[in-house]
């Protein structure tokens, strides 16, 4: 039977799996050092375990190396400490190709070989000079991500209306669709500025009360 675990590697990314080797203990919640299949280097955090048996229906991202130790930890605050220099570098060079696309945040992975720019854009960009830039600059591998609106405040972080941080940055792993229409069943004022988060569309938590008001509704008839 093969180990395998969910692991949250970036806060916009999806959760990805990864192979358990039976020698390592870890749990959930653990942050571990990650080794893809094409042999990049990272780290990220233990969502959850799956047992399997057989054809598993998912992709195998690569395999668990070992649970973070405080060298790990070193090696990436020193990362996070390069993250302004390759943002101010990839906006000047966006700028200078005129490019139809907002710089979001960078991120370096654990061993340095890639670096990832998560973008925001109205629609498709030819970024191709820009990669060749920045591969010249950097001198390791260029990943351009392009995400939405909702994902930017999913990764920043923030405070909502509620006065409490986002549900995306704490613990939504998934967006799901919100309509007006989850406004108008929950007899709600239609103000923007009370019906739209930070990234500005509908709020998430509309979502949460929803089967609440259909089921009222539903009962009161």
């Amino acid at each position: 039977m093969d180990r395998i675990a969910e692991v949250e590697i970036r806060k916009g990314d999806k959760l990805l799996y990864f192979k358990v080797p039976q020698d390592i203990r870890i749990k959930k919640g653990d942050f571990v050092i990650i080794e893809f299949t094409q042999g990049t280097i990272d780290y990220g955090r233990i969502y959850r375990f799956v047992e399997t048996k057989g054809i598993f229906p998912h992709t195998i991202s690569g395999k668990i190396s070992r649970k973070l130790t405080d060298r790990d930890i070193a090696v990436i605050h020193e990362n996070l400490a390069k993250k302004k220099e390759a943002f101010d570098i990839c906006v000047e060079k966006i700028k200078f190709h005129n490019l139809p696309m907002k710089l979001i945040d960078v991120e370096y992975s654990f061993d340095r070989t890639k670096i990832t720019f998560y973008y925001w854009a109205e629609g498709r960009v030819d970024f191709r000079k820009l990669v060749r830039d920045l591969a010249k600059i950097f001198n390791c591998r260029i990943e351009m991500k392009q995400i939405g609106l909702r994902d930017e405040a999913k990764i920043k972080g923030g405070y909502g209306i509620c006065g409490r941080p986002l549900c995306c940055h704490n613990f939504l792993k998934k967006f799901d669709s919100i309509t007006m229409r989850m406004v108008k069943n929950q007899k709600l004022p239609l103000d923007l500025n009370k019906i739209t988060g930070l990234c500005g569309r509908l709020l998430c938590c509309l979502k949460y009360e929803e089967e609440f008001y259909k089921k009222e509704k539903v009962e009161k008839k």
